[in-house]
């Protein structure tokens, strides 16, 4: 029996600007290999919207993709270990927020 490629797919559009990638699209555009996204995600490290079915069936938006990038960068450039990058990206979400909450204050004023 002929083996078919696991080519990656975009699935299920919702609205015109929503689109949820599966686990080979999303490892595709991350140039690393689906066996690492799931391990993002048994870290805790990524979210997937959908964990129904096999890690092939995962549903991921969009945002998940800059999100593994930053992972992958932290780990190879930097050297932190999982848990020091999810120490990391709270810390920078964290920051996020501050920053905007001074920025909403700031045109208040």
């Amino acid at each position: 029996m002929k083996r078919r490629a696991n080519l990656p797919v975009l699935v299920k559009h919702i609205g015109p600007d929503h689109s949820y990638l599966r686990i080979g699209e999303v490892a595709v555009r991350c140039r690393t290999h689906p066996g690492l996204v799931h391990r993002f995600v048994r870290l805790g490290l990524v979210d997937p919207i959908d964990t129904r079915g096999t890690p092939e069936q995962w549903l991921f938006e969009n945002e998940a993709v800059p999100l593994i990038a930053k992972i992958i960068r932290l780990r190879n450039e930097l050297g932190v270990n999982y848990a020091g990058v999810g120490v990391v990206l709270e810390l920078l979400e964290r920051i996020n927020m501050l920053e905007n909450r001074i920025r909403e204050l700031e045109r208040g004023l």
